[in-house]
């Protein structure tokens, strides 16, 4: 079922994926992930989070509770707030089961694991085939879910304008697979005023910056680590072909 389609799949993924170890990171992220899992329901699921060393404000989830958030997530987000709003939107298809209607009805080829090996492609081939009645209800659900939890209420549409701005320059990965920035931000003011949720809630402005320069200093050694393999990667393959031409 669900669950087991979820972690075939995410087995693979971790396998592929580079996952960050930094116990800071991978904590908070799963304080905040199962603090949400809490309030959506759906207990049968083993919820599970994971950060992935990617500079994107990007996260996808599997059916059945394995949620993978990229540590550009956290880098680019301004509050706890903010990045709860990505987790609860991502945990709420999880919970209203869209991934697992995609694969049953067909509209997503069920061996997705061959699509891993493309870097973690795997998460967009999910957000891509998502209908935007899908999105729509994963934002509402997200927002309450976020609310139930402590947190301001507009930390999915402060979400959303964060990402406008990011696409002044170029178009977020998350954003291209989850189609529809201006309207959902209207959307989502009109659920938050009709509904009298609070807007003033915890936001965890502070906490969120410590854990941001973590993100931010753990891609940044991961581009230095990368780069320090271009030169050693260079000579390898010149030795290689002045071998061949003597």
């Amino acid at each position: 079922g669900e669950e087991a389609i979820g972690e075939s799949v995410s087995k693979q993924a971790k396998k592929q994926l580079d996952l960050i170890k930094d116990e800071t990171v991978v904590k908070y992220v799963d304080e905040i992930g199962q603090k949400l899992a809490k309030v959506a329901g759906r207990k049968e699921f083993k919820y599970e989070f994971f950060v992935i060393p990617e500079e994107d404000l990007n996260a996808f989830a599997l059916p059945g509770g394995k949620v993978f958030i990229n540590a550009g997530a956290i880098a680019k987000t301004h509050s706890e707030a903010e990045l709860a709003g990505l987790i609860g939107h991502e945990l709420s298809h999880v919970v209203l089961s869209h991934g697992f209607q995609l694969v049953t009805q067909g509209n997503l080829i069920s061996n997705v694991t061959q699509y891993i090996p493309l870097g973690g492609t795997i998460g967009q081939l999910f957000a891509m085939s998502y209908s935007r009645d899908m999105e729509r209800q994963a934002d509402t659900l997200g927002t309450r879910l976020i609310v139930a939890s402590g947190y301001a209420a507009d930390g999915l549409r402060n979400l959303m304008v964060t990402l406008k701005k990011e696409q002044k320059y170029t178009p977020p990965a998350w954003l291209s697979s989850h189609p529809g920035g201006n309207e959902r931000v209207s959307y989502l003011e009109n659920l938050i005023s009709s509904t009298g949720y609070n807007r003033y809630a915890y936001e965890g402005v502070a906490r969120h910056k410590d854990i941001q320069a973590r993100a931010k200093q753990l891609l940044k050694e991961k581009k230095e680590n990368e780069e320090k393999k271009k030169p050693n990667e260079e000579s390898k393959s010149s030795k290689l072909s002045s071998l061949k031409l003597s």
